[in-house]
This record gives structure tokens, sequence and C-alpha cells, in this order.
């Protein structure tokens, strides 16, 4: 896979195993936008903290090893943004934070693998060597 990636990209890769790094979910979730309803403009989200997210996580009964938090808390904050309908309660996005990543036929890896192709397809460069 190395191959048809940047070197800066296969160096995070190498040091965060394919998931999210506290820099790059704090990038991440620092640009997500989602539709206003009344406007029906973008605008960016009010983000859910790390904290807040451990704690409805917990009062929800997802336990998830701490490799994964960044990646979780990531999942939770685009929940937020592109799920409002379906993903209405923070105990939804929990749930769903949790299916995503204890899915038995997935790895939590894809989640950033579909990051990087909505940025690619967003046309939005991400400076893998930022994010180590």
């Amino acid at each position: 896979m190395k191959n048809y990636i940047s070197e800066g990209r296969a160096m995070y890769e190498d040091e965060n195993h394919g998931l999210f790094s506290k820099k790059l979910a704090e990038w991440a979730i620092g640009n997500m936008e989602m539709k206003d309803n009344v406007t029906k403009e973008m605008k960016k989200i009010k983000p859910i903290s790390i904290d807040e997210m451990k704690e409805t996580m917990k009062k929800s009964g997802v336990e998830l090893q701490d490799e994964f938090i960044y990646t979780a808390w990531y999942l939770f904050n685009m929940a937020l943004a592109d799920y409002p309908k379906t993903l209405k309660t923070d105990e939804q996005r929990a749930m769903f934070v949790e299916e995503t990543i204890c899915d038995p036929d997935g790895m939590p890896e894809n989640v950033l693998d579909c990051f990087v192709a909505k940025m690619c397809n967003a046309g939005i460069p991400i400076y893998w060597e930022k994010m180590l």
C-alpha cells in the first residue's frame, strides 16, 4: 500500500497504525461543516470536546481501547456534522462510533481511509508531516 501513498502519509501510517492522531483529529474536526437547516448554507459545527465524548461514551456503556480514542472523537463529530437527521442524540452517536470501530467484518483503519478519500475528492490537501 505504501507504494501508492506519499512519503509523509507513509510515515504517518507507520506512527499511527492507520488511526487518527490527536493532531489529525483536531484538524479534521476543526474544519467540519454541516448544512444549516434554515439558510441551507454550510457552517462550521460546534464540536464536541474529547472529554464530553468520553463522558457520553461512558454513560452509553461504550468502552474502547485507548488506541481508538482519536478515531472515535473524529467519528463522533463526523456523525454530528454528517448525520443530524439519523443520529440525533449523543447516545446514538456513541453507538455509531462503537459499531463502526468494532464492526466484526470491518477495520477501524477504514475510518481514516474514508476521511482521506473525502479530502482528496474535495481537493483539500492533508499535510501529513504536520499531523505527526
